[in-house]
């Protein structure tokens, strides 16, 4: 926390903390403990040699004072002797004892061995390490019950002598707590005492102390380093050793607000080499698989590499989605379909541009596309139609569609007709016109095409084609697969998508997407990023990596999401204000003057869906709720919300006096519900 309530109570909790660790004396490592015992051992050896040579000086000085004693005793007898008197003739006496002399010489023998003794270490034992913290813990405990009461007792005293001395002290001792829990807080960094020096030099440095050879140091995790840049430098280089990676240098790191961005130089090898090795370094900086990517720091030098480690969630706060009013757009201006995990956006221009759009299930590629479809549908000079052989389509964009396909059978109808127009565009092009010019009268059509896999065989000819010719006249595919292999989406991804999109994808599919067999070991790593397994856990779900015409590394982007809610309300603003048609210049059907309002808006739907022969009530029912949902909209969290405006709008018909029956659509899965052009236009008629 970095609030000050929040510092100052997590100083004291670490103030707190600390006190028990003096307490129990976990503010001592091992070397502590080894030194303070070399150190008695130490001192008890000098004691010991101390009192060796006191017991020898105090020993030959007596033989010296009995050595003394016995030369005067002999000068006494010569002295009587040539004076006459004495024990006899001259040279009676005996002089200086012989023991005497040879005594002192061993004594002093002993004291010269005492002076040349030097000391010898016992090794400390883990059972002397034990022993010794023992009596440090006793030793803290003893001074801290003489220290604390007596403290206790000044301050009782000073509040007995003076109330203002009292309540001053103890105000200065709460400021002082305070002042070192608020420094704590900031910098929350467990004290410990230095180590004590050793008392003498060992022939061999002893075991647990500082001339102990150290062991080799061990990989730790890089969230052990904090925000120490030169801990986490540390950290990489130590796991980096450990796999054997051909690094040169290790940079100081730069600290970012989703982890670290390291700067390597490559001894040997290539960037490949070090990323194979990037799913063991992260077991061993413990962080997620996913979450270390590695790049070209510089096109100019092939051993610079930029080592990204992710140790929070790049994108937990993405940048609010846009607000786009209807028809405020143009598809010939760049838009940024996601951020980069540098916080930079990612705009591409889709006039001109197929895209295609490769993740697994779960991957996000639901988000990528409505945000494309939202931007197509906010343009006044692009129309979107949405194909999608599983019947879902855009969702809750869906109303904003052109044209839409929702089998097999009618996806592969309406590919030809887009490639038809397609080659019309080209056919009525000047000579001196490179590409089709888009106009509000003439706009991009954008078709957004999902499952790509499951179109018929003729629907991906016809898609194929498409891919050839469409960037000319400006009818292009937004394509979605699951599998990018060839034979699943069909031939030439690279030259036909000038726009390729990955996300947790096949470790398959990254090559062929790229264009590149070493597209991994030049760090796209899309296959890395995990699904969504469902709506509880987001995982990397709208995480990717992309090639655009300005867009060429392999960097991690996100797609922020568009909620459904906010999509369908934008889609009812977009089809109330109107929406660019398909074909401008094609005259619809117009009804009758005196026909009645719900006929009229049942005509004007046929002609938003470029006028089929018919249309099923699942897509009259979302243009109706995207036109009025006051009217339309009441069934919407009902499972028979079909039916309910089925029903209302047969009673509508019924009340204008329009009789339209209603048909099954056959060759459709399920035989859906649906109304006839050629029925509304006879009952009107």
């Amino acid at each position: 926390m970095t609030g000050g309530t929040g510092t100052l109570a997590a100083g004291a909790q670490h103030l707190r903390a600390e006190w028990g660790r003096w307490w129990r004396a976990e503010d001592l490592t091992d070397t502590h403990i080894a030194h303070r015992i070399l150190n008695d051992q130490y001192r008890m050896w000098q004691r010991q040699k101390q009192r060796g040579i006191a017991e020898v000086q105090q020993n030959i000085s007596l033989l010296k004072q009995q050595q003394k004693q016995a030369t005067y005793m002999q000068q006494q007898r010569m002295a009587l002797q040539k004076r006459g008197g004495g024990f006899g003739g001259y040279g009676g006496g005996m002089g200086a004892s012989p023991m005497i002399s040879y005594r002192m010489m061993q004594w002093a023998q002993l004291q010269m061995r005492l002076g040349q003794q030097e000391f010898k270490h016992t090794e400390v034992t883990p059972n002397m390490l034990a022993i010794g913290r023992g009596q440090v813990v006793a030793e803290r405990h003893r001074r801290a019950w003489v220290v604390l009461p007596l403290l206790v007792l000044v301050w009782a005293g000073l509040w007995w002598l003076s109330v203002l001395a009292g309540l001053a002290v103890t105000a200065a001792a709460a400021l002082v707590f305070c002042a070192a829990a608020w420094a704590k807080g900031r910098a929350p960094k467990w004290r410990r005492p230095p180590v004590p020096k050793l008392l003498f030099v060992p022939p061999a440095p002893p075991a647990h102390t500082e001339l102990a050879a150290e062991d080799d140091p061990q990989p730790f995790p890089i969230r052990e380093a904090g925000r120490d840049p030169r801990r986490a430098r540390e950290a990489v280089e130590l796991a980096l050793r450990k796999e054997k990676a051909q690094i040169a240098k290790v940079d100081v790191p730069t600290e970012t607000e989703w982890g670290w961005a390291v700067p390597l130089v490559l001894s040997s090898g290539t960037l490949g080499d070090l990323i194979r090795v990037l799913p063991a370094m992260a077991t061993t900086l413990r962080v997620g698989e996913n979450r270390l990517m590695a790049q070209r720091a510089n096109p100019e030098d092939s051993a610079a590499v930029t080592l990204r480690i992710l140790t929070s969630d790049p994108f937990a706060n993405p940048l609010p989605y846009p607000e786009r009013a209807p028809l405020s757009c143009s598809i010939t201006a760049p838009f940024s379909i996601g951020t980069s995990i540098d916080g930079e956006t990612t705009p591409i221009i889709l006039a001109g541009q197929h895209v295609l759009i490769v993740a697994r299930s779960g991957g996000g590629k639901s988000s990528m596309v409505r945000t494309m479809a939202e931007y197509v549908t906010a343009c006044r000079d692009a129309v979107a139609v949405d194909i999608d052989p599983t019947g879902r389509g855009l969702g809750p964009l869906r109303p904003c569609a052109a044209r839409g396909a929702y089998t097999p059978e009618d996806a592969e109808k309406l590919l030809e007709y887009l490639l038809a127009k397609a080659n019309e565009r080209i056919a009525a092009m000047p000579p001196t016109q490179d590409n089709f010019a888009v106009s509000e009268n003439a706009p991009a059509i954008i078709a957004f095409v999902d499952e790509l896999p499951r179109l018929t065989k003729k629907g991906k000819e016809a898609a194929i084609a498409l891919g050839e010719i469409g960037r000319k006249a400006r009818v292009t595919l937004v394509a979605c697969t699951t599998d990018a292999t060839s034979d699943k989406v069909g031939d030439a991804i690279a030259d036909a998508y000038g726009v390729r999109i990955l996300m947790p994808c096949r470790r398959h599919d990254v090559p062929l997407v790229v264009g590149s067999d070493d597209a991994i070991s030049r760090g796209w790593l899309p296959h890395l990023l995990v699904p969504s397994p469902g709506e509880w856990e987001s995982a990397d779900a709208g995480k990717f990596y992309c090639i655009t015409p300005r867009h060429r590394d392999p960097i991690l982007r996100y797609v922020s999401p568009l909620s459904a809610t906010t999509a369908a309300t934008r889609a009812t603003e977009r089809a109330a204000a109107g929406l660019p048609s398909i074909d401008p210049r094609s005259a619809a059907p117009t009804a009758p003057q005196t026909a009645p309002a719900i006929a009229k808006q049942l005509l004007d739907i046929f002609a938003a869906e470029s006028d089929p022969e018919a249309l099923p009530l699942a897509v009259i029912a979302d243009r109706l709720v995207a036109a009025d949902p006051a009217t339309w909209g009441r069934w919407e969290d009902r499972t028979d919300r079909l039916a309910r405006i089925g029903s209302e709008l047969k009673r509508q018909l019924r009340t204008a006096g329009v009789d339209v029956p209603t048909t099954r659509l056959s060759g459709v899965p399920g035989r859906p519900t649906a109304y006839r052009l050629s029925d509304l236009q006879d009952a009107l008629s």
